[in-house]
């Protein structure tokens, strides 16, 4: 029975135990690769959907003050949204951006993502003839600077962010 047995088991092939450890591993290892990849792919477009939307509310907010250029742009402005000089900062949600007109307000929003939307508008009076106007209200020079914190990939929310833009709006002559 010995002489039978041993026949068998000599004919037979296959992989060792030795060479299906080291294979699981090497699959193992390729895998773990793969899976970091995705975390860092997520990181980024969380971090490129958080650059999006503070471009956007950056953008707005110069479209905004150009429509007031258009139809107003010498004092006395109407209540509301005004080319007057100074600074305004307004924190804005995130869950209606792009759905309504009004997106931010002058409280902080407080239980959700909130981006920090900070509005400065000065008269340029000597700009050396490149703007056109009537004196003092030459142009005027707009900065919109939108501040968040995102999300990393490890949770961390401490680092800000801010997007700034630019723009300079004068009267039609």
């Amino acid at each position: 029975m010995t002489t039978r047995l041993t026949r068998t088991l000599t004919g037979q092939h296959g992989f060792t135990l030795v060479e299906v450890l080291v294979a699981v591993l090497i699959i193992m290892v390729g895998l773990v690769a793969v899976a970091s990849g995705f975390q860092y792919a997520t990181s980024g477009v969380a971090t490129g959907r958080g650059e999006t939307i503070a471009t956007f509310l950056a953008e707005q907010r110069v479209e905004q003050l150009k429509t007031v250029a258009m139809t107003n742009y010498d004092p006395p402005y109407p209540a509301g949204l005004s080319l007057a000089a100074g600074t305004t900062t307004e924190f804005c949600q995130t869950s209606t951006i792009g759905a309504t007109a009004s997106n931010c307000q002058a409280a902080a929003i407080t239980g959700t993502t909130s981006y920090t939307r900070v509005t400065t508008i000065i008269d340029i009076t000597t700009d050396a003839g490149r703007c056109t106007g009537v004196a003092p209200l030459l142009c005027k020079r707009i900065r919109v600077a939108v501040t968040y914190r995102p999300v990393t990939s490890s949770g961390d929310v401490s680092q800000a962010r801010t997007i700034d833009l630019f723009a300079v709006v004068t009267p039609r002559s």
